[in-house]
């Protein structure tokens, strides 16, 4: 089914088991209501990976549902999108001028904050129910996480993820991997590549096992006609950038549903090993 969200964006999601798996532990939402989409990958089989990732998807939702559905007012300002903290210098250790006092241009910018907020509260749920089932840290069920929301007040939308689920951005003609795994395989080749490859499925953290997670959470330009694709592995590591890039070079919206379910068709022949769930997104 094709959701619209606003005057900003149209979407089309759907998951399958694959060929290979019984059980689906993926997990997805759109929530036409606050602009949210969320991919999570759940992991553990019979320590309930499908659990974890539902855990994680409502933990999201809830949190960021109960953010201003309108723009903040004076007691909660929204600076700019590109808004950073500056280095400050630490009372009694330097000279600083009030010229270098921060402003609220300098401020974390609260969207950001209620995204960091909501991903730790969702790792706390999952990490929480680990422990209640008496398992060790590092241990239990788990699930990776991939979202973009788009607030109404908000002039880009933002992106977030843990593990190896993704957010691609096909835009003028180019298919780009927005996010970077968060995997063995992916340190190795950030370091060299040197030496034998890792396994691409190790990851260094998910949502979950750990009580403490250190998601990547950044704003995304974007402009009309660009597709957005979040997905979990079971796409990526089936099948090709360059196959992936072909199917969203003509994806359009008048065609957004089928693409989703095409996409998901070329897993499944690629073989289709894993649990496999694609949403699309273009922007209007």
């Amino acid at each position: 089914m094709v959701q619209r969200i606003g005057n900003r964006l149209l979407v089309a999601a759907s998951s399958d088991v694959g060929r290979v798996r019984t059980l689906n532990e993926d997990a997805f939402l759109v929530d036409d209501q606050i602009g949210l989409l969320v991919v999570a990958d759940g992991m553990g089989g019979h320590d309930a990976g499908e659990v974890a990732s539902k855990l994680v998807v409502d933990s999201i939702r809830t949190t960021l549902r109960a953010f201003p559905r309108s723009e903040p007012g004076p007691s909660c300002p929204v600076p700019r999108s590109d808004a950073t903290i500056p280095n400050a210098t630490t009372p009694g250790t330097g000279s600083r001028s009030f010229q270098d006092d921060p402003t609220v241009d300098d401020a974390p910018n609260p969207i950001l904050s209620v995204v960091q907020s909501a991903i730790n509260r969702a790792n706390a749920a999952v990490n929480g129910a680990n422990v209640t089932r008496g398992y060790p840290d590092g241990m239990g069920m788990g699930s990776t996480l991939v979202g973009l929301w788009l607030p109404e007040y908000s002039d880009r939308p933002v992106v977030f993820h843990v593990g190896d689920s993704r957010f691609y951005l096909f835009s003028k003609g180019k298919l780009n991997q927005v996010t970077q795994d968060h995997s063995m395989y992916q340190q190795w080749v950030n370091f060299g590549s040197r030496g034998h490859p890792p396994a691409q499925n190790i990851l260094i953290q998910a949502m979950g096992p750990s009580n403490f997670v250190t998601p990547d959470v950044a704003f995304q330009d974007v402009a009309p006609g660009d597709i957005a694709l979040l997905c979990s592995d079971g796409l990526s590591g089936m099948i090709s950038h360059e196959s992936i890039a072909s199917v969203l070079s003509k994806t359009n919206e008048a065609n957004l549903g089928d693409a989703c379910l095409f996409l998901i068709e070329l897993a499944k022949r690629a073989g289709g090993k894993d649990n496999i769930t694609v949403i699309l997104g273009c922007f209007l």
